[in-house]
């Protein structure tokens, strides 16, 4: 039997950076506003019959490279290395596939693929947990591999939809889904930097009392699409780029990031945008009217994206 995770990646709209430990550990909560794009990942675990899994006890790994050892302590990826230390998981094929670029993407990809394999590898063994369970496990797991990864990552990308994650010191969160009518509303696109980067090294520059006010941020623009409230929505997403901006000289720490960021600043399609995840490259979030075609001046690629409200899900074939 193969079986088959599709897990959504992530964007936030306001919170991103209180959701780390070390902020949480000094102000005692973190909050992040975020969603699902229908963008995904796809990890499948599969064990042959009478070949390379059963007869010659060999895991089989496939992501951006290939892996074939009979011994887990040698696997070089460290995250499928870590889930299969910790599941336990007998010799298998696992396999890693993504809708877009994986590495340094700013869009929680590692995350997704950390609760891809988990779950794939929790229902390979017949196990059975609930989503949280997925998440706490997939944390634990990708905390060892970047422990200064924060917690909006996992949870986001295994909740579909727009929604208020809030993360308390004691280790408990919460999840409040908001009303997406901003999809309706606006146009939203990704705009690609061209540039990869280790999060690892953006996020350990985070200074957590630059990041205080996101907290404030976060529930105003709770309250803009509560009271659907359009022009305040769109500003408050300006107003938290330009605070997450100053919460470290790595976020934008590349002259074309600068460049590109005051040209979708500058333009007049543009209502809104950030840089999404931990910064430093990876993708624009663009917010625009509801046109028909995104007339970006820029040789950038961009894709226009809606909202996944399904979350993670699992195929067995």
């Amino acid at each position: 039997m193969k079986i088959i995770t599709k897990c959504p990646v992530r964007i936030s709209l306001a919170g991103g950076s209180t959701d780390s430990p070390r902020f949480i550990e000094k102000y005692n909560r973190g909050s992040v506003i975020s969603f699902t794009p229908n963008l995904f990942t796809y990890t499948s675990v599969f064990q042959d019959v009478n070949g390379f899994n059963n007869f010659n006890k060999e895991y089989i790994l496939s992501y951006s490279r290939n892996e074939c050892t009979s011994h887990v302590s040698e696997i070089k990826n460290h995250l499928i290395k870590e889930a299969l230390i910790s599941i336990h998981s007998p010799p298998c094929k696992i396999t890693f596939d993504s809708d877009i670029f994986s590495s340094g993407s700013g869009l929680a990809v590692s995350s997704s693929y950390a609760l891809g394999i988990v779950n794939s590898l929790n229902t390979f063994k017949g196990l059975t947990f609930q989503t949280s369970e997925i998440c706490k496990k997939a944390f634990d797991i990708e905390n060892k591999v970047n422990p200064y990864n924060g917690y909006q990552d996992t949870y986001g990308v295994a909740y579909g939809g727009l929604k208020r994650l809030n993360f308390n010191k004691d280790g408990t969160f919460s999840i409040k889904y908001l009303n997406p009518w901003v999809f309706e509303k606006f146009n939203f696109y990704l705009v690609y930097t061209k540039i990869k980067r280790e999060s690892s090294s953006i996020l350990k520059t985070i200074n957590t009392d630059k990041s205080l006010p996101l907290l404030e941020e976060v529930d105003k623009l709770e309250k803009n699409i509560l009271k659907k409230d359009a022009s305040s929505f769109l500003k408050t997403v300006n107003n938290s780029w330009r605070i997450k901006k100053e919460g470290s000289p790595s976020i934008l720490n590349d002259p074309e990031l600068v460049k590109l960021d005051e040209q979708l600043q500058n333009d007049s399609e543009v209502y809104a945008h950030k840089l999404c995840g931990a910064g430093g490259g990876g993708y624009f979030l663009v917010i625009t009217d509801k046109i028909d075609s995104f007339n970006f001046k820029n040789p950038h690629p961009w894709i226009k994206i809606d909202l996944d409200t399904k979350g993670i899900s699992t195929l067995k074939i």
